[in-house]
Protein backbone atom coordinates (compact mmCIF):
# COMPACT_ATOMS: atom_id res chain seq x y z
CA UNK A 1 0.00 0.00 0.00
CA UNK A 2 2.80 2.42 0.90
CA UNK A 3 4.46 1.71 -2.43
CA UNK A 4 1.26 2.47 -4.35
CA UNK A 5 0.77 5.76 -2.50
CA UNK A 6 4.39 6.72 -3.18
CA UNK A 7 3.98 5.98 -6.88
CA UNK A 8 0.70 7.88 -6.89
CA UNK A 9 2.42 10.95 -5.47
CA UNK A 10 5.01 10.74 -8.26
CA UNK A 11 2.21 10.54 -10.84
CA UNK A 12 0.48 13.56 -9.34
CA UNK A 13 3.72 15.53 -9.26
CA UNK A 14 4.20 15.08 -12.99
CA UNK A 15 0.60 15.93 -13.80
CA UNK A 16 0.64 18.99 -11.53
CA UNK A 17 3.26 20.64 -13.73
CA UNK A 18 0.71 20.85 -16.54
CA UNK A 19 -1.16 23.46 -14.53
CA UNK A 20 1.90 25.73 -14.57
CA UNK A 21 1.16 26.52 -18.22
CA UNK A 22 -2.25 28.07 -17.60
CA UNK A 23 -5.29 28.07 -19.91
CA UNK A 24 -5.07 29.10 -23.54
CA UNK A 25 -7.22 32.23 -22.98
CA UNK A 26 -9.25 34.00 -20.31
CA UNK A 27 -12.70 33.38 -21.77
CA UNK A 28 -15.31 32.39 -19.21
CA UNK A 29 -15.82 28.96 -20.75
CA UNK A 30 -12.14 28.08 -20.65
CA UNK A 31 -11.60 29.70 -17.25
CA UNK A 32 -14.53 27.92 -15.59
CA UNK A 33 -13.41 24.55 -16.93
CA UNK A 34 -9.83 25.22 -15.83
CA UNK A 35 -10.90 26.09 -12.29
CA UNK A 36 -12.94 22.89 -12.02
CA UNK A 37 -9.89 20.91 -13.14
CA UNK A 38 -8.01 22.53 -10.26
CA UNK A 39 -10.81 21.48 -7.90
CA UNK A 40 -10.55 17.89 -9.17
CA UNK A 41 -6.77 18.04 -8.74
CA UNK A 42 -7.20 19.14 -5.13
CA UNK A 43 -9.64 16.31 -4.45
CA UNK A 44 -7.16 13.75 -5.80
CA UNK A 45 -4.53 15.00 -3.37
CA UNK A 46 -7.02 14.87 -0.52
CA UNK A 47 -7.92 11.28 -1.34
CA UNK A 48 -4.28 10.21 -1.12
CA UNK A 49 -3.70 12.11 2.11
CA UNK A 50 -6.77 10.57 3.73
CA UNK A 51 -5.70 7.10 2.60
CA UNK A 52 -2.24 7.68 4.08
CA UNK A 53 -3.87 8.52 7.41
CA UNK A 54 -6.11 5.46 7.30
CA UNK A 55 -9.25 7.57 6.90
CA UNK A 56 -10.60 5.30 4.20
CA UNK A 57 -14.31 6.12 4.47
CA UNK A 58 -13.61 9.82 4.00
CA UNK A 59 -11.19 9.09 1.16
CA UNK A 60 -13.90 7.20 -0.73
CA UNK A 61 -16.37 10.05 -0.20
CA UNK A 62 -13.91 12.50 -1.74
CA UNK A 63 -13.62 10.40 -4.88
CA UNK A 64 -17.24 11.15 -5.73
CA UNK A 65 -16.46 14.87 -5.45
CA UNK A 66 -13.39 14.35 -7.64
CA UNK A 67 -15.49 12.61 -10.26
CA UNK A 68 -18.15 15.32 -10.18
CA UNK A 69 -15.58 18.10 -10.49
CA UNK A 70 -14.00 16.42 -13.52
CA UNK A 71 -17.39 15.84 -15.14
CA UNK A 72 -18.34 19.48 -14.65
CA UNK A 73 -14.99 20.66 -16.02
CA UNK A 74 -15.61 18.73 -19.22
CA UNK A 75 -19.24 19.81 -19.43
CA UNK A 76 -18.34 23.48 -19.00
CA UNK A 77 -15.82 23.23 -21.81
CA UNK A 78 -17.79 21.19 -24.32
CA UNK A 79 -21.51 21.24 -23.60
CA UNK A 80 -22.66 24.06 -21.31
CA UNK A 81 -24.72 26.85 -22.91
CA UNK A 82 -23.34 30.38 -22.96
CA UNK A 83 -26.02 31.44 -20.49
CA UNK A 84 -25.08 28.64 -18.11
CA UNK A 85 -21.43 29.67 -18.30
CA UNK A 86 -22.46 33.24 -17.56
CA UNK A 87 -24.51 32.20 -14.53
CA UNK A 88 -21.72 29.96 -13.27
CA UNK A 89 -19.18 32.78 -13.35
CA UNK A 90 -21.37 35.40 -11.66
CA UNK A 91 -20.43 36.60 -8.20
CA UNK A 92 -21.58 34.00 -5.69
CA UNK A 93 -25.06 34.77 -4.40
CA UNK A 94 -28.29 32.99 -3.55
CA UNK A 95 -29.40 33.40 -7.16
CA UNK A 96 -26.20 32.02 -8.69
CA UNK A 97 -26.13 29.23 -6.11
CA UNK A 98 -29.63 28.11 -7.08
CA UNK A 99 -28.75 28.27 -10.76
CA UNK A 100 -25.91 25.81 -10.13
CA UNK A 101 -28.18 22.90 -9.13
CA UNK A 102 -28.69 21.68 -12.68
CA UNK A 103 -27.89 19.77 -14.75
CA UNK A 104 -27.22 16.64 -12.71
CA UNK A 105 -24.06 14.60 -13.10
CA UNK A 106 -25.79 12.03 -15.32
CA UNK A 107 -27.30 14.79 -17.46
CA UNK A 108 -23.90 16.39 -17.94
CA UNK A 109 -22.39 13.12 -19.11
CA UNK A 110 -25.28 12.62 -21.51
CA UNK A 111 -24.81 16.15 -22.87
CA UNK A 112 -21.11 15.45 -23.51
CA UNK A 113 -21.92 12.67 -25.97
CA UNK A 114 -20.93 13.73 -29.47
CA UNK A 115 -19.22 16.89 -28.21
CA UNK A 116 -16.34 15.79 -25.98
CA UNK A 117 -13.71 13.18 -26.98
CA UNK A 118 -15.51 9.85 -27.28
CA UNK A 119 -13.04 7.90 -25.14
CA UNK A 120 -13.35 10.40 -22.29
CA UNK A 121 -17.15 10.16 -22.35
CA UNK A 122 -16.95 6.36 -22.31
CA UNK A 123 -14.66 6.48 -19.28
CA UNK A 124 -16.98 8.82 -17.39
CA UNK A 125 -19.96 6.64 -18.28
CA UNK A 126 -18.28 3.43 -17.17
CA UNK A 127 -17.02 4.97 -13.93
CA UNK A 128 -20.52 6.16 -13.08
CA UNK A 129 -22.18 2.86 -13.93
CA UNK A 130 -19.73 0.85 -11.85
CA UNK A 131 -19.12 3.07 -8.82
CA UNK A 132 -21.87 5.68 -8.43
CA UNK A 133 -24.26 3.73 -6.19
CA UNK A 134 -21.53 2.61 -3.81
CA UNK A 135 -20.02 6.11 -3.65
CA UNK A 136 -23.43 7.56 -2.82
CA UNK A 137 -23.77 5.02 -0.02
CA UNK A 138 -20.49 6.19 1.51
CA UNK A 139 -21.34 9.88 1.10
CA UNK A 140 -24.80 9.52 2.66
CA UNK A 141 -23.85 7.19 5.49
CA UNK A 142 -25.38 4.13 3.87
CA UNK A 143 -24.75 0.43 4.26
CA UNK A 144 -21.36 0.51 2.52
CA UNK A 145 -20.00 3.04 5.00
CA UNK A 146 -21.53 1.25 7.98
CA UNK A 147 -20.30 -2.23 7.11
CA UNK A 148 -16.85 -1.34 5.77
CA UNK A 149 -16.05 1.08 8.56
CA UNK A 150 -17.31 -1.38 11.13
CA UNK A 151 -15.58 -4.50 9.79
CA UNK A 152 -12.45 -2.89 8.35
CA UNK A 153 -11.29 -2.28 4.80
CA UNK A 154 -9.53 -5.00 2.77
CA UNK A 155 -6.19 -3.72 1.48
CA UNK A 156 -7.11 -4.57 -2.12
CA UNK A 157 -10.22 -2.39 -1.91
CA UNK A 158 -8.15 0.59 -0.79
CA UNK A 159 -5.63 -0.03 -3.56
CA UNK A 160 -8.47 -0.08 -6.09
CA UNK A 161 -9.83 3.16 -4.63
CA UNK A 162 -6.46 4.90 -4.93
CA UNK A 163 -6.08 3.65 -8.49
CA UNK A 164 -9.57 4.89 -9.36
CA UNK A 165 -8.64 8.33 -8.04
CA UNK A 166 -5.44 8.22 -10.09
CA UNK A 167 -7.50 7.37 -13.16
CA UNK A 168 -9.69 10.42 -12.62
CA UNK A 169 -6.53 12.46 -12.09
CA UNK A 170 -5.22 11.27 -15.47
CA UNK A 171 -8.42 12.38 -17.16
CA UNK A 172 -8.21 15.72 -15.36
CA UNK A 173 -4.64 16.18 -16.56
CA UNK A 174 -5.71 15.49 -20.14
CA UNK A 175 -8.57 17.98 -19.83
CA UNK A 176 -6.16 20.59 -18.46
CA UNK A 177 -3.70 19.85 -21.27
CA UNK A 178 -6.45 20.44 -23.83
CA UNK A 179 -7.30 23.74 -22.13
CA UNK A 180 -3.70 24.93 -22.51
CA UNK A 181 -4.16 24.77 -26.28
CA UNK A 182 -0.78 23.07 -26.60
CA UNK A 183 -0.90 19.72 -28.43
CA UNK A 184 2.56 18.78 -27.17
CA UNK A 185 1.35 18.87 -23.56
CA UNK A 186 -1.52 16.53 -24.40
CA UNK A 187 0.99 14.06 -25.85
CA UNK A 188 3.04 14.36 -22.67
CA UNK A 189 0.02 13.19 -20.65
CA UNK A 190 0.01 9.92 -22.55
CA UNK A 191 3.74 9.48 -21.91
CA UNK A 192 3.25 10.12 -18.19
CA UNK A 193 0.46 7.52 -18.11
CA UNK A 194 2.76 4.94 -19.68
CA UNK A 195 5.48 5.65 -17.13
CA UNK A 196 3.07 5.21 -14.24
CA UNK A 197 0.69 2.55 -15.54
CA UNK A 198 1.28 0.41 -12.43
CA UNK A 199 -0.75 2.83 -10.30
CA UNK A 200 -3.55 3.39 -12.83
CA UNK A 201 -6.73 1.31 -13.25
CA UNK A 202 -6.92 -1.02 -16.23
CA UNK A 203 -9.52 1.25 -17.84
CA UNK A 204 -6.99 4.04 -18.24
CA UNK A 205 -3.86 2.05 -19.02
CA UNK A 206 -2.52 2.94 -22.49
CA UNK A 207 -2.88 0.36 -25.22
Amino acid sequence: MDELLEKSEALSSEFSRIFDYGPVDDSRRITSSWVMCLVALEHSGSTRQLAMCGHYTSAICIIRSQFEALTRAMWLCYAASDSKIENTMKTLSELSQNADQKPSNSEMIKALSGKAPEQAVLMLTEFREVQWKALNSYVHGGVHALQRHGAGYPEQLIKDIVKSSNGLLSMTAMMAAILTGNDVIAKDVAKIQRRHEACLPTLLEPN
